[in-house]
């Protein structure tokens, strides 16, 4: 860690899962920060949500967060959440068919008194277009037709003369032609070439002939008259005016009738498909309340075995006559994580109601139940590294040494680390760090480092006695330190 007036530098390198992971943070003089994942840069949520999966971090704000009953329901859920997470996303998806099918139907119905009013404008609209009669290239079809008709005359007189020329005339091409292949093929067996030559001309004759054919019956056709042009223009002018008023082609009119059409057959059943999208809604919702009574059958097994074990943790934190319970209310509404709505009831003394989680007043109590909801949950969650900010918030005495106990029997199973102010608390780890802030060339330089065993005591020795440390403080220090040696033996 490195501070100063520019920025501070994070770097953590560590491996999860056979995998090579790189985490950097860097906050800025400016109060700006980047996150980098593996090099990538990534928002704080995003890395706060990756590193959620093997690091647990309590801080102060956590005890608001158990104290809020909105929450309830989710720190319930993911207590043996993986009998229950399997289910949970069932209802997810059974939610979001019903909310989608919910849409269609009150969508359909908002539709239906505003196309009620459009009907007799589509029904105009469709049979405007249903007997305009279009096919997809029919205005350029007629823009060629009509540049033949008037160019007719032209035409004519080009495909007569070449008729003339290769067939009718006595000379014509053909004729010739023939008489060329016949002149060949009298001296054709005196050389190859003389055959070749024949051979060809012959085919060329043929494909002529051919050619001759088709501008014979094209000069037949070429025959048009003045109402065959004002025909074709009339009808180009309608699909013109067509284009023009719906701003669209050929192929867009086509499909816009086509969609007119499919709004009229939904008003014309209107009543029809509004009962068809409410059975679909109906159906899904059935589904939907099914799985919701399944999941909350679930949770309430889970909330049973969660009271149960919470009852066992605060017992072992000093709360010996305390009593908790989940109370669960049923809301007018399904979700997308069910009916079931929670809030957790305490009571600390004996003789006292159950009363709701948020009214405790004691930071110390809150911080303990925090410490025990923070142990069930995350053997359940096996988050491999804890941290716990301020868990000493307003204990001391013997509640600190409870919750110290509590912290090394968490420590069995994976990594805890706390940063504490309280030697009861601190006396309990197996590993001290020192964390000092000194100023280096006029710069804030933060320290970590590592205590010997010697150290370890000193440190202890100096939250014990504040400024002044005299040999019995550091007796007393080192009694703790071998206390709690052979508390974590047990």
């Amino acid at each position: 860690v490195r501070t100063g007036t520019a920025k501070a530098r994070i770097q953590i390198a560590g491996t999860l899962e056979g995998e090579d992971v790189i985490i950097v943070r860097e906050l800025m003089a400016s109060g700006k920060s980047i996150s980098k994942l593996n090099g990538e840069m990534v928002t704080l949520a995003q890395l706060r949500k990756f590193c959620s999966t093997f690091v647990d971090i309590h801080g102060q704000y956590d005890n608001q967060v158990i104290l809020d009953p909105q929450n309830h329901l989710e720190i319930t859920d993911r207590y043996r959440h993986k009998e229950l997470s399997g289910e949970l996303d069932t209802l997810h998806d059974l939610y979001q068919q019903y909310s989608e099918r919910k849409k269609s139907y009150n969508s359909l119905r908002s539709e239906e008194a505003e196309a009620l009013r459009q009907q007799d404008f589509y029904r105009f609209e469709s049979d405007y277009i249903r007997n305009l009669n279009l096919y997809d290239g029919e205005d350029d079809e007629l823009k060629e037709q009509l540049e033949l008709m008037k160019n007719s005359e032209k035409i004519y007189s080009a495909v007569n003369g070449a008729y003339d020329n290769l067939y009718e005339k006595d000379e014509s091409v053909l004729s010739g032609l023939r008489k060329a292949i016949d002149g060949l093929q009298t001296i054709a067996s005196l050389s190859e070439d003389f055959e070749s030559f024949a051979q060809t001309l012959d085919e060329n004759y043929y494909s002529i002939v051919d050619i001759s054919d088709a501008l014979r019956d094209m000069r037949s056709s070429l025959n048009y008259s003045d109402a065959d042009i004002d025909r074709a223009s009339e009808r180009l002018s309608i699909i013109e005016d067509a284009k023009r008023k719906y701003r669209m082609s050929i192929p867009e009119i086509i499909a816009y009738g086509e969609e007119l059409a499919g709004k009229l057959n939904i008003i014309d059943n209107f009543d029809a498909e509004i009962e068809q999208r409410r059975k679909d809604m109906d159906e899904a919702y059935a589904r939907l309340e099914k799985q919701a009574d399944r999941v909350s059958d679930l949770r309430k097994k889970n909330g049973e075995q969660l009271t149960q074990a919470l009852t066992r943790e605060l017992k072992d934190l000093a709360f010996a006559n305390s009593e908790f319970a989940i109370h669960t209310t049923r809301l007018p509404e399904i979700g997308p994580n069910g009916y079931d709505a929670m809030e957790y009831m305490i009571s600390t003394n004996p003789g006292e109601p159950l009363r709701p989680l948020s009214r405790i007043a004691s930071g110390g109590e809150i911080s303990r139940i925090m410490l025990a909801f923070k142990h069930i949950i995350g053997d359940n969650d096996s988050v491999e590294t804890m941290i716990f900010d301020e868990i000493d918030v307003g204990i001391s005495g013997r509640t600190a040494q409870k919750v110290s106990e509590k912290m090394a029997v968490i420590a069995r199973s994976r990594q805890v680390i706390c940063i504490t102010h309280l030697a009861q608390i601190a006396s309990m780890a197996d590993t001290h760090f020192c964390i000092e802030k000194k100023i280096v060339d006029q710069e804030a330089k933060t320290f970590i480092r590592r205590l010997s065993d010697e150290e370890s005591i000193e440190e202890l020795a100096r939250i014990l006695g504040g400024a002044e440390i005299t040999a019995t403080v550091r007796q007393s220090a080192r009694e703790m330190k071998e206390l709690a040696v052979c508390t974590k033996k047990y």
